[in-house]
């Protein structure tokens, strides 16, 4: 894989000739320059007589690129004030910079400025490899020679979406290099600090500066308030790790998952299962359209190739003992003595007088024209199988819903047909 491409930039007021572009990369492109020029002014107006040594900061540069900046005083006047201000612009691609960099502190270490360059600059590269391992003894260092319970609760209060300015009348170099020790991989590469900065026209996420104006900084919490942020499980964690000297804890607390990474795939996956959804529906919507054709051709029939079938009923059912087969038989006695079937009912079987009974309530159907869907069904019930299901079909025929309920017994059943039948002509 070819290495990182860096383009680099020296913006400046050489010798009182007004700030402008004093040198730059062959690939530092002229549509930069407006946005280039915007950071470097956006860094503020000097307060009187404070100076600046050296400071970085990062931002996102348009859509796909991280800028990261040197400012520093470019020498002093007899009277030993600071003199104007230089800048030394570095032009990164984004996902490169997110993945294998993550730290402006170091990419400044690695491209020092040559603030006396003029005209062309060579353009630079960083090599793709994984950032050096930050060990335990690094953040115990960090932790014993700051304030631990301000760096602590800053690192957490960023974690958790806010934001932190500290008052300095110069760099906090070493402050924000702590920090940005103490913070997760995915936080590093999505959060943009500045060492040192005049003003808060660029919206950093963390930043020493001169002056803490309560109007400007109201959505920042102060160092004292950073101080008393309250304890999270990645400070508790971090502190843990430090304590116990647990390097794979302190790594796997690196590699956790920023807030945006989490929700950015929480969407992933609700967008994934949205398409999943959509298309069992729309596999599914045949058989919808199906089952919808089935429905309007009447209650519980169903249509097999353009055919009326019967309805989803078991094929066999359980055998009928003694008694019940002759409690079905006298309920059934009746309704073939209004049917005048024939052989008398006393000989015969509960098949025959169901059998009967379906020819009797073709048909009594058939001399309605009204009765022709019912018609149809009792003509499906070709091969009704035992008793209690052909008993079923013939009130499904008649429409009766509860033709398929488990909970009525073959009895029960012939009650609802006599209640239905009753009221069909001879």
């Amino acid at each position: 894989m070819p290495d990182i491409p860096i383009e680099q930039a020296i913006y400046g007021n050489a010798e009182a000739g007004g700030y402008r572009f004093l040198a730059r990369s062959p690939g530092f492109l002229d549509d930069w320059l407006p946005e280039a020029e915007r950071l470097c002014t956006g860094f503020g107006e000097r307060p009187a007589g404070v100076p600046c040594p050296g400071a970085v900061f990062a931002r996102p540069f348009g859509p796909k690129h991280v800028a990261v900046v040197q400012a520093a005083d470019q020498g002093s006047d007899d009277a030993h004030r600071p003199g104007a201000l230089g800048f030394h612009v570095l032009i990164l691609p984004r996902t490169d910079y997110a993945e294998w960099i993550g730290d402006p502190f170091a990419v400044a270490d690695r491209y020092p400025p040559t603030w006396t360059a003029r005209g062309i600059l060579p353009s630079l590269s960083w090599p793709v490899e994984p950032p050096p391992r930050r060990t335990v003894a690094q953040v115990q260092q960090a932790l014993k020679n700051g304030d631990s319970p301000t760096l602590l609760g800053t690192v957490q209060a960023l974690i958790d979406s806010g934001r932190v300015v500290f008052e300095r009348s110069a760099p906090a170099g070493q402050l924000l290099r702590d920090l940005w020790l103490l913070l997760p991989n995915s936080s590093r590469a999505e959060l943009w600090p500045a060492s040192f900065a005049f003003g808060n026209d660029l919206q950093f996420d963390v930043l020493a500066t001169p002056r803490v104006d309560a109007a400007r900084f109201h959505d920042y919490l102060t160092e004292e308030q950073a101080g008393d942020y309250p304890q999270g499980r990645y400070e508790l964690g971090l502190q843990i790790a430090a304590e116990t000297g647990d390097q794979r804890e302190l790594e796997a607390l690196f590699a956790r998952r920023s807030s945006r990474q989490t929700l950015k795939l929480a969407v992933i996956l609700l967008v994934f299962a949205l398409v999943v959804a959509l298309t069992v529906q729309l596999l599914k919507l045949p058989a919808v359209k199906r089952a919808r054709a089935t429905s309007a051709a009447a209650p519980g029939q169903r249509i097999h190739s353009g055919k009326l079938a019967g309805p989803e009923l078991p094929e066999r059912y359980p055998p009928l003992t003694i008694e019940m087969r002759q409690r079905l038989a006298e309920a059934l006695r009746p309704l073939a003595d209004k049917g005048q079937l024939e052989p008398r009912p006393e000989a015969v079987s509960v098949e025959q007088l169901l059998e009967g009974w379906q020819q009797r309530l073709t048909a009594a159907a058939q001399r309605e024209p009204a009765q022709a869907d019912v018609v149809l069904r009792l003509q499906t019930i070709k091969q009704p199988g035992d008793a209690e299901r052909h008993l079923r079909l013939l009130l499904w025929a008649q429409g009766i819903a509860r033709y398929d309920d488990p909970r009525l017994n073959p009895v029960e059943l012939v009650e609802l047909l006599q209640q239905k039948v009753g009221r069909l002509p001879r």
